[in-house]
């Protein structure tokens, strides 16, 4: 449903054994959506889209995914879309004509306004009262400024909703080492982005749909150890950049303040207090022993313990 008329499509499956009602697997949804699409786009007028899928043969989770988007898409920049959730109609076309400043400088992010909501039965998608979701800055940041307002919570660290520069993805995938995790992906991506983008714009247009009732979800059961251990793996995030600020440190080439790095450390004690709830509230009674012992090994016993007796209190 986008007009715009230069764009190709990038679908990731993270080793999906699934097949939908008709037996279809995912590479085979994919392709004749691809000839539908492209049928109704000719009789549009509008030229073919050229689709592109990869596969991983083993499930390595979302941030590598996110990785093997960023290196399979060719475009000048990229805009992700996770898959459950839905672009507004001429959403591209919108953002593209917000990458020109008014000097006709090309901006590194274009970031549009996401809504969160629910599908009835009948495909009919229903904004919540309160539809805005994430944080977004209306207006232009220059500079380190992307980066402060980002670690400051103006500005949301979800790489979906935004026109990013391909070139950052490329740069910032180059400080992340080969990471399995399911959360906190999007943090460890955009800590990189934030710091090598020069400009910014927030717009107010809702450009992005939201789906509150399915995906990966802090609700969802948990009655493997595989899956808990993507949770868990949140831990490997924060490990990566605190690795990367010491190695900084130490070459003198660091360009983030001491009150911006507690900010991350608020944020690492955030998602492991998460990770705690989590294992009280959805992990399966007879996993509960093997999930504690996982999770002091990815967080480490001390920091479980300490954030344990916060919860006490």
């Amino acid at each position: 449903m986008q007009d715009f008329d230069s764009f190709e499509i990038v679908v990731v499956s993270d080793a999906s054994d699934g097949k939908d009602k008709n037996g279809r697997s995912a590479k085979k949804i994919v392709h004749e959506l691809e000839k539908e699409g492209n049928k109704n786009r000719k009789a549009q007028g509008l030229s073919a889209v050229k689709v592109i899928f990869e596969e991983h043969h083993e499930n390595r989770g979302v941030l590598e995914v996110r990785r093997t988007m960023a290196y399979e898409a060719s475009g000048e920049y990229i805009f992700s879309l996770d898959s459950d959730d839905e672009l507004v109609p001429e959403t591209l076309s919108l953002l593209w004509k917000n990458v020109k400043a008014a000097d006709g400088a090309e901006r590194d992010i274009v970031h549009g306004t996401f809504v969160s909501g629910w599908y009835d039965t009948e495909g009919k998608f229903n904004p919540l009262e309160h539809s805005k979701c994430g944080a977004i800055f209306y207006g232009e940041v220059l500079g380190h400024e992307v980066f402060s307002k980002w670690i400051e919570g103006k500005i949301s660290g979800n790489v979906c909703g935004k026109l990013i520069r391909r070139e950052l993805f490329i740069q910032a995938f180059e400080n992340i080492p080969y990471t399995e995790c399911n959360m906190a992906d999007d943090y460890l991506i955009f800590f990189f982005i934030a710091q090598l983008a020069k400009s910014y714009i927030g717009l107010p247009e809702k450009i992005y749909r939201y789906r509150i009732t399915s995906g990966m979800s802090s609700a969802r059961k948990i009655d493997t150890l595989r899956k808990w251990q993507l949770v868990c793996s949140a831990s490997s995030v924060f490990a990566v950049i605190s690795t990367w600020i010491d190695e900084k440190k130490l070459t003198g080439d660091l360009q983030i303040s001491e009150e911006e790095i507690l900010k991350i450390r608020e944020m690492a004690g955030h998602y492991l207090l998460n990770n705690l709830v989590q294992m009280k509230e959805t992990v399966i009674p007879k996993l509960k022993d093997e999930a504690c012992k996982m999770l002091c090994e990815y967080w480490g016993k001390d920091a479980v313990e300490r954030i344990k007796s916060q919860m006490s209190d």
